[in-house]
């Protein structure tokens, strides 16, 4: 399988080869904040990292079930980019990524995404999600 990534801004449609994942990603109005929808047929467990004031961050787990959204963050979004790491039910990573950050198997909020085997964490690809400074953007899950 292939993933396509489409990402809508102005009406105008891009997309690339990624992974196994398709992932369609659209600036929405009705709620501001990043929403990830699963479109497949497998739970899937979500974590995410971005840059804050007190440097790059990242926070995991939000659950998502078949067919269902979840908000990850609440508000008006103030970065371009945002990092997500996509797991099946075991653990098991379901999309590459271009950056490695740091996770936990338990809920976390880590700070520094680096020397992670050294502060006793797991490394995870995480892709990345241009919101184009927007201030609400929602990724789909679903399989090509």
């Amino acid at each position: 399988m292939c993933v396509h990534f489409f990402r809508r801004a102005a009406g105008i449609f891009k997309s690339a080869i990624t992974g196994t994942f398709l992932l369609f990603a659209q600036a929405e109005t009705a709620s501001a904040g990043l929403r990830v929808c699963n479109g497949s047929v497998d739970l899937v467990n979500i974590a995410i990292g971005y840059e804050t004031e007190d440097g790059l961050r990242t926070e995991g787990w939000w659950t998502v079930t078949a067919n269902a959204c979840s908000q990850l963050i609440q508000g008006r979004l103030t970065s371009d980019r945002y990092y997500l790491h996509v797991a099946d039910g075991f653990g098991e990573s379901r999309l590459a990524g271009d950056i490695t950050l740091c996770i936990r198997e338990e809920k976390f909020v880590l700070y520094d995404g680096d020397q992670c085997w050294q502060r006793g964490l797991i490394e995870a690809d995480f892709f990345l999600v241009e919101t184009d400074g927007t201030e609400d953007w929602t990724v789909l899950l679903s399989y090509d």
